[in-house]
């Protein structure tokens, strides 16, 4: 099937610097750019919540250590995705995130948001030993000692780390939906710009050709161009390649 071309524009704003107006353009790409990333992390955070609330839903059903892993992972992978998506900062070449607008916030919700924000520096990403969630320590390492058949004392260790923690999971699925909304708008807004920037920058049709790549190879599936080709000047699209 024959495809429009598809030109790289992060590749093609590395030659916006002969005018004011191709800089100002160069860095309204980075920040859609940064939008639609830290969109993706939120809606891939969704994901990770709804089968979280499937598997530990499950009426009468007792979680084994196999099932138990996956319910941590999920967990883990949500909170680490919400905060990176909306609070973490970036240095040097790194993304960073497009923080809330913390006075748009119910002091519930700035209460939901700081608890996730915490959860991941102290508990997730780092550990602070005395991090609680609750009563409840996030990490809780014993080392002890008990006496052996001969009346010897013989150190030993456990390790009792928080698998899975429910008000976790509800502050997760009372921020998602509040922090996608106000991402794809910061996105929409922001790929407007670009094509409003695009038509004053003076780029002409050889720089845009200079940086095509295939559609196929890049999204993976000629189904997934389609729907990309559908989805113009409306909002970000989601796929997934398989490597």
């Amino acid at each position: 099937m024959n495809y429009p071309p598809f030109t790289d524009l992060l590749a093609l704003s590395n030659d916006l610097k002969r005018t004011g107006k191709q800089k100002k353009l160069k860095g309204t790409l980075l920040q859609a750019w940064r939008a639609e990333a830290c969109l993706g992390d939120l809606l891939q955070a969704s994901d990770c919540c709804e089968r979280l609330r499937a598997i530990v839903d499950q009426e009468g059903k007792s979680h084994g250590p196999a099932e138990q892993t996956v319910i941590k992972a999920l967990q883990t992978t949500a909170v680490m995705l919400y905060a990176r998506a909306t609070s973490t900062g970036g240095k040097g070449v790194e993304r960073g995130s497009i923080q809330l607008n913390k006075q748009g916030l119910s002091s519930e919700q700035k209460e939901d948001h700081e608890a996730l924000i915490s959860l991941r520096n102290e508990a997730l990403a780092h550990v602070n030993p005395t991090h609680k969630v609750g009563d409840r320590l996030w990490h809780k390492v014993s080392l002890f000692a008990v006496p052996n058949a001969h009346g010897q004392w013989t150190p030993a260790a456990a390790t009792n780390e928080t698998t899975w923690h429910r008000e976790t999971l509800e502050r997760l699925e009372r921020m998602l939906p509040l922090a996608i909304k106000f991402v794809a708008e910061k996105f929409k807004i922001r790929l407007k710009m670009v094509g409003d920037s695009m038509g004053e920058a003076g780029i002409d049709e050889a720089m845009f050709r200079r940086y095509l790549f295939d559609p196929i190879e890049v999204f993976g599936s000629e189904a997934v161009v389609m729907r990309l080709l559908s989805s113009r000047g409306k909002a970000s699209e989601r796929f997934w390649v398989n490597e």
